[in-house]
């Protein structure tokens, strides 16, 4: 009972603040969206060019373009770094060779 009630003596306290103190600052932090893959095998081809897919849609959704959000590079290279370091970060062999073929055929 004696915790419950310093509890409720420091909400109280709390209690008059203003909310925008409480707030959390703004993050500069670029939107995220999960992609996961243990379903596939990234040692076959198929596994990879899935995988691939997965990543494009996800830099699709995340680097879409709306009011809340402003990218200052630009839809297509918010959109091509997501996937570059989705790429990376698995550090696929079958899925980096694919990301670089897919790439490398787009600067043709």
């Amino acid at each position: 009972m004696k915790h419950l009630k310093a509890v409720l003596v420091g909400a109280l306290t709390l209690y008059p603040l203003s909310w925008n103190c409480l707030a959390v600052a703004p993050s500069n932090e670029l939107p995220r969206e999960t992609v996961r893959f243990a379903d596939l095998d990234l040692t076959h081809p198929a596994g990879a060019q899935e995988l691939y897919r997965r990543i494009k849609e996800a830099a699709r959704n995340v680097c879409q373009p709306n009011d809340s959000v402003v990218y200052p590079s630009g839809y297509q290279e918010c959109r091509s770094s997501a996937i570059e370091r989705a790429v990376t970060d698995v550090g696929a062999p079958l899925l980096t060779e694919h990301h670089r073929a897919m790439t490398h055929s787009a600067n043709l």
